[in-house]
């Protein structure tokens, strides 16, 4: 078939205003349940709950449509707009008139400036490889393996309650929370295609520095905890590996963060209102990824004491609010596991004597699992690997970030005297210690854990938390001289890793302006407009915000057609392939890229799983599936014979089949012979032979169903 190079205009308007209609719907609901719940909020910190409900309101309701099938056009536009219109007619009828305003202590108008420039520079350099990767596609091994299939999965099936078995690995990446490929669904359902994706780790990004903003807010030193934020979140490893691509750990530390300052906020000032609304941002946290769950699970156990025992605001039921509030935005995942596996975190396989069901995997990953903690006295790994990684990871400083962030982290857990503060820091104590211990940390052959520089972003959300509770410390805000020192701190901390970071690309720089302007500097501006007198204040609110929604949408609607319609012409493209996926089989995936509406069988190792979105083509369009056998509890393994192969090929109802020679690389590679299992059956049409790392690839087209009676002996 003939690749399409472009998608119509009528088609790319469609696509554009259900988006918008599920965006606005979400806000206006958003903002109705903030007035609800938080109405004595304003400013940043009504922004950032208004923008927490926002999500849950795209989230939980695709949640629950997508259990039925139904993740269509339709039915998400009316899934989103239902909650928004119940929840604009219940803060018409019962939202209070504002009570005394959550108010702030003033923020000198330099120190907020060296806030919004550091916003600035960290959004430009996060633009500049998500433009890059608009043009070429997403190369990241996690965005190709599972994170990107996933988001096709939901697409493509219209549900979120099957499982995609994406390879026979012990990780069960299936089982994986996943509220960050339903997001990203949202853009293959509405445009078929999926253009949008590498841009949606920008919002992540502007969300987690809002954050950071607000729990600094009321102690006066809102913008050195923005900065402080804007170190982790825009730190080497993340841009590295969350700009531009398809994973998820730049969400999930933003809400975290945003868990961690409506907590603090809401503790202090709120009711059980606030309480619910920080615990729907500590579900969504948990919703998107397994290392957010001990510093959710830390921060809210530790709450619970202090609101339910200690008497404090909402009292015992609002601990209870805040709880039910965290099982509804994060636990869906959970309990679609619990149905699969009968277990909701399959990972786990025992709590001390009682052992869980769990998915019997073959002992394969993609690199030997050690962590950490593995190499501690090893002198040889520390210093040939570990430095360099951490170096690559957090910058030039990293000594100085870690150990601000473990000294912001033991004040706030001995010295604030503040029950949610010491929550916080035991948080991150607790997640630098599971970092430690967890595999994969220092994943690799024996005395090479090639995975660490990689997988340092396991370590991030302790950094990030850390770091923020740093300057609302109270030896560091007892006077205008100590903020100001602290704030000019982190921001040199943040240029040096800024200015030595990954990302920069000279010729997206225009882009890289446009996008910082439009998320951070006209923003900024609107914040800053609430300072002038009343009645022109709301003339100059009203012309800003006029201003921003004409500098955000017009140019984005009327660019993003050709940006689009370039996207599918370049990205996996020959030429991208070529130069980003060196030693993977390229004209094999340039091939799929061309078909439209095929089922392709995968089956074999190395870049076939790994590198799997590949296959979708350049529409999304192309249904795939590895070749495997399902295991009770949501196992899956490589078929153990040519004829247990054959019939699954059989059961696939494939048009193509793409294999390598063997099922494994080592040590399994001889138990499954897979180009000797398919060799000689006349339904298969062999039409490519690549020779590629680390092992040749067959493409067959499938004529009609495989003799399972035929294999060789």
């Amino acid at each position: 078939m003939i690749s399409a190079t472009a998608h119509s205009f009528g088609s790319y308007i469609g696509g554009t205003g259900r988006l918008l209609g599920m965006l606005l719907a979400a806000l206006v609901g958003g903002h109705a349940l903030r007035r609800l719940l938080v109405p004595a909020y304003e400013g940043a910190l009504a922004l950032l709950a208004a923008l927490v409900l926002a999500v849950a309101l795209v989230v939980l309701p695709l949640e629950v449509i997508g259990s039925f099938g139904l993740l269509r056009p339709g039915w998400m536009l009316v899934a989103c707009a239902v909650p928004a219109v119940v929840a604009a007619l219940l803060a018409f009828r019962f939202a209070p008139r504002p009570p005394r305003r959550v108010s702030a202590p003033e923020v000198a108008p330099w120190a907020f400036a060296v806030a919004a420039v550091v916003a600035a520079v960290a959004v430009a350099q996060w633009t500049m490889p998500s433009l890059l990767n608009l043009d070429r596609g997403m190369f990241g091994g996690d965005s190709t393996w599972y994170h990107l299939p996933f988001a096709i999965h939901f697409a493509q099936s219209h549900s979120t309650w099957g499982l995609l078995y994406t390879d026979p690995l012990k990780l069960t990446a299936w089982f994986y929370p996943a509220s960050s490929e339903l997001v990203g669904s949202i853009g293959i359902v509405l445009f078929h295609d999926d253009w949008l994706y590498p841009l949606l780790n920008l919002g992540w990004l502007c969300l987690g520095l809002l954050a950071g903003w607000c729990l600094g807010r009321p102690r006066g030193v809102g913008p050195s905890c923005a900065v402080a934020a804007a170190i982790a979140l825009d730190s080497g490893v993340l841009v590295f590996t969350q700009a531009g691509e398809a994973r998820n750990d730049e969400m999930g530390i933003a809400l975290l963060l945003a868990f961690a300052a409506l907590l603090y906020n809401g503790y202090r000032e709120g009711g059980r209102g606030a309480l619910a609304v920080a615990g729907l941002a500590g579900g969504l946290a948990a919703s998107v990824k397994l290392t957010m769950l001990a510093p959710v699970g830390v921060t809210a156990a530790i709450a619970l004491f202090a609101i339910a025992v200690r008497g404090r605001r909402g009292g015992p039921v609002g601990a209870l609010v805040m709880v039910a509030a965290g099982v509804v935005s994060g636990g869906y995942w959970y309990l679609r596991n619990l149905v699969h596996a009968g277990n909701p975190i399959p990972e786990v396989h025992r709590i001390g004597p009682l052992e869980l069901p769990f998915p019997r995997q073959m002992d394969l990953y993609p690199r030997p699992p050690r962590s950490v903690a593995d190499y501690l006295g090893n002198s040889h790994v520390m210093s040939a690997w570990f430095v360099p990684g951490l170096k690559e990871a957090l910058g030039p400083l990293w000594p100085a970030v870690l150990a601000l962030a473990l000294l912001g982290a033991v004040w706030a857990m001995v010295g604030s005297r503040e029950a949610i503060a010491a929550a916080l820091g035991a948080a991150a104590i607790v997640t630098f210690v599971v970092y430690l211990f967890t595999p994969l940390t220092a994943a690799g052959p024996p005395g090479e854990p090639a995975g660490f520089f990689t997988n340092t972003r396991y370590l991030l959300p302790g950094v990030a938390l850390g770091l923020v509770l740093l300057p609302p410390a109270r030896p560091l805000r007892l006077n205008r001289r100590l903020r100001g020192a602290t704030l000019v701190v982190l921001a040199g901390i943040f240029g040096v890793g800024a200015v030595t970071g990954p990302g920069w690309e000279a010729r997206f720089l225009w882009g890289s302006v446009l996008a910082a302007g439009a998320l951070i500097v006209l923003p900024a501006l609107a914040m800053r407009a609430r300072r002038v007198p009343a009645v022109a204040g709301r003339r100059v609110r009203l012309a800003l915000g006029g201003v921003l929604a004409v500098v955000l949408l017009v140019p984005a609607i009327a660019l993003g057609h050709g940006a689009e319609n370039r996207y599918l012409r370049r990205h996996y493209s020959l030429a991208a392939l070529r130069a980003q996926a060196s030693g993977a089989p390229v004209l094999t995936f340039a091939w799929a890229r061309d078909q439209h509406d095929r089922r392709i069988g995968i089956a074999g190792a190395g870049e076939l799983f790994f590198d799997q979105a590949f296959f979708a083509g350049d529409e999304d369009s192309n249904v795939v599936r590895y070749v495997g056998r399902p295991q009770p509890h949501g196992g899956f393994r490589i078929p153990p014979s040519c004829r247990s192969f054959r019939r699954l090929v059989n059961r696939g109802r494939f048009d193509f089949l793409v294999t390598t020679e063997f099922g494994d690389n080592e040590p399994n590679r001889r138990r499954y012979p897979l180009a000797e299992w398919v060799k000689g059956d006349p339904a298969l049409e062999l039409i490519r032979t690549e020779k590629s790392f680390p092992q040749t690839v067959y493409t067959y087209r499938v004529r009609g169903r495989l003799d399972p009676g035929g294999c060789p002996s």
